[in-house]
């Protein structure tokens, strides 16, 4: 006979806990009636004790784990930047804002703004001449930015917006002002061995045009509106501007007209269109060589 472990009777059939292990009677076999300590260990629930943070410190925030690999939070993936035409558009705003001078030194300086053979006037001192080149050589590259009115403003300032933009795109920033500024630099100074030494010389005609050679080659089937109105393709255009500017430099028509500066800009850019042209064909065939060459190999 079982004897119960609380009130010590005797049991045929005891019951036994199944927390503490005990043999109890009928009246004694709950855990609560025989205050059974098994049960109350169980019971115990251990809650994690987490700092209080300070009123002052930030409360950490949830983030939710994207990589189920390295259990880190994703990093946040910047939106590939697309190409903008930076150069030719600070090109745009130099041009116009010299202008806008120009207009100002007139109005303030009058007489004083440009008088031929006085070196001591306004443009002088920023358009290229044969006879103060060799005294202001930064001339050959303000002489760029100064325009004679303004019909010859608009005109450069449009074919600028239309060529400029797509050129830097595809060559870069940097190449576009390389070019910009040597064709312009190159243009003024054969215009100036054809020209009066007093005679100033203004535009960016021959810097524009060089940009115009350049992607010419580059893109000769580019679509263009002559005129706004007869499409042609670039190429086509180009050519007939360039057998013009040789018609006038023959036959020395348009007095005004720098035409050397025109034709020496644009044979500029074409010859720099022809190194693009030559180093992207390289880049293409050694690609080629390099992924495409192991097939092809016996």
């Amino acid at each position: 006979m079982a004897v119960c472990d609380k009130c010590g009777r005797e049991v045929a059939l005891p019951f036994r806990c199944s927390y503490c292990g005990g043999n109890y009677c009928t009246d004694h076999r709950l855990p609560e009636n025989h205050d059974c300590q098994g049960k109350r260990e169980t019971e115990k629930i251990e809650t994690p004790t987490q700092p209080v943070a300070d009123k002052g410190q930030e409360q950490p925030q949830f983030q939710f784990r994207y990589d189920f690999y390295t259990l880190k939070p994703p990093e946040k993936r910047r939106r590939p930047r697309l190409p903008y035409p930076a150069a030719s558009l600070t090109l745009l705003i130099l041009i116009i804002s010299v202008f806008v001078i120009q207009l100002v030194a007139q109005f303030i300086l009058n007489s004083g703004y440009y008088r031929p053979g006085d070196h001591g006037t306004f443009l002088y001192y920023l358009a290229a001449s044969g006879a103060t080149v060799v005294s202001r050589p930064w001339t050959l590259i303000t002489s760029i930015f100064i325009h004679g009115g303004f019909l010859h403003l608009l005109f450069n300032c449009l074919v600028l917006l239309s060529f400029g933009p797509v050129l830097e795109i595809r060559i870069g920033g940097k190449r576009f002002l390389g070019l910009f500024f040597c064709s312009g630099i190159l243009a003024a100074t054969g215009q100036l061995l054809f020209t009066a030494p007093e005679a100033i010389l203004l535009g960016a005609s021959g810097a524009i045009l060089g940009v115009l050679g350049a992607l010419t080659v580059l893109a000769p089937r580019l679509p263009v509106l002559l005129f706004f109105i007869i499409p042609l393709r670039l190429w086509m255009a180009t050519l007939g501007f360039g057998i013009l500017s040789i018609l006038l430099v023959v036959f020395e028509v348009g007095g005004s007209v720098a035409n050397v500066a025109h034709l020496v800009g644009l044979v500029a850019g074409l010859l720099y269109g022809y190194k693009l042209k030559r180093e992207e064909r390289e880049k293409q065939s050694l690609l080629f060589r390099r992924f495409l060459g192991p097939i092809f190999e016996p």
